[in-house]
């Protein structure tokens, strides 16, 4: 079985190449340019991983954690920035997911997904 993640980035470079790093690595990629096109896809297949940029016009990835919490409770998150964040880290830890400046090494970065991935599931609202 491979992993659903949705990736959700304005930005369609580092869109493009996480999608590219996801799906070369056995991951079921899929990818969202806005906060409402990242909500239709979750409304059709909740993700195993939603890795969401803070920044999403008027909302941020952790509008997207709720949402997609509310489907399904045991799905993964990761919400990545420019740079670090307390106020977002803390936000993100009260939500269970994980937050991170986005690292230059594509290796890096794949690997906090795996971690994101094996981490124990949350228990059931």
């Amino acid at each position: 079985m491979s992993y659903r993640v949705l990736v959700v980035s304005s930005d369609e470079t580092a869109l493009d190449g996480a999608l590219h790093v996801l799906n070369r690595a056995g991951f079921d990629a899929k990818g969202a340019a806005t906060f409402q096109a990242a909500s239709r896809a979750m409304s059709v297949e909740t993700p195993d991983l939603l890795i969401a940029d803070e920044r999403l016009g008027a909302f941020n990835g952790l509008h997207l954690v709720v949402r997609g919490r509310a489907a399904s409770p045991r799905m993964r998150a990761i919400v990545t920035s420019n740079a670090i964040d307390t106020v977002l880290e803390s936000d993100a830890r009260q939500l269970n997911a994980v937050c991170f400046a986005r690292p230059a090494d594509p290796r890096e970065w794949l690997g906090r997904v795996w971690r994101s991935l094996e981490a124990p599931a949350l228990l059931s609202a």
